[in-house]
């Protein structure tokens, strides 16, 4: 019998949308006798979704220092839902809807040791993503393009982010605080593959 898993969907959340799953979570989870003793405290929950929203309003009109400390605030409440999502899932013991009433999402099934084809990750300096694909065979080089905000009605309207000979990339310049959506195309003896599903990522 399959057993259900937390998925850890929030950390791809914006700095906006992460305090309202935080406080759903912490909603769902206060007085539920499924969780009597949470590794993470409500208490501390809710003191970094605050400082989450408190430092986004800063950073909207701050400079590198108000984006740094935003940056901080959002690692230290990822590590925070981490902790909680890890001790529901033990306590749940593959009970999805146990899971659910954490406010927590349930994972969809996997293939062992598959790993998705495309990723996209915020770089280690504020307004950067770095960009992976898995290796395509016969690939000479590789097209990486990006929009920012909603997805591009128009294909012309992609922008060239960057050409390289290896299945990754890193594209700099970027807009703090903000949607993109990346895409990735394989230039092979046949010719250029068509463009990968759009992802998308906040980057920060």
């Amino acid at each position: 019998m399959k057993k259900d898993k937390v998925v850890f969907d929030f950390i791809r959340l914006t700095p906006n949308e992460k305090p309202e799953f935080g406080t759903n979570v912490i909603q769902k989870m206060t007085g539920n006798l499924r969780f009597p003793t949470p590794d993470e405290s409500l208490e501390n929950l809710k003191i970094k979704n605050d400082l989450i929203q408190s430092r986004s309003a800063t950073a909207l009109s701050g400079g590198k220092e108000a984006t740094m400390l935003l940056h901080q605030a959002i690692e230290d409440w990822d590590d925070a839902m981490r902790k909680e999502a890890n001790y529901v899932d033990r306590i749940a013991d593959g009970d999805g809807a146990v899971i659910l009433s954490a406010g927590f999402n349930i994972a969809k099934s996997n293939i062992p040791g598959q790993r998705p084809e495309f990723t996209a990750e915020n770089g280690t300096h504020s307004g950067t993503a770095l960009l992976r694909h898995i290796a395509i065979d016969g690939a000479k080089s590789y097209i990486w393009q990006y929009y920012m905000g909603e997805i591009p009605a128009n294909e012309k309207d992609w922008i060239l982010g960057a050409v390289t000979t290896k299945a990754s990339a890193e594209i700099t310049g970027l807009t703090p605080l903000t949607k993109y959506w990346f895409r990735v195309a394989a230039v092979t003896i046949d010719g250029t593959t068509a463009y990968s599903q759009p992802i998308l990522l906040v980057v920060i």
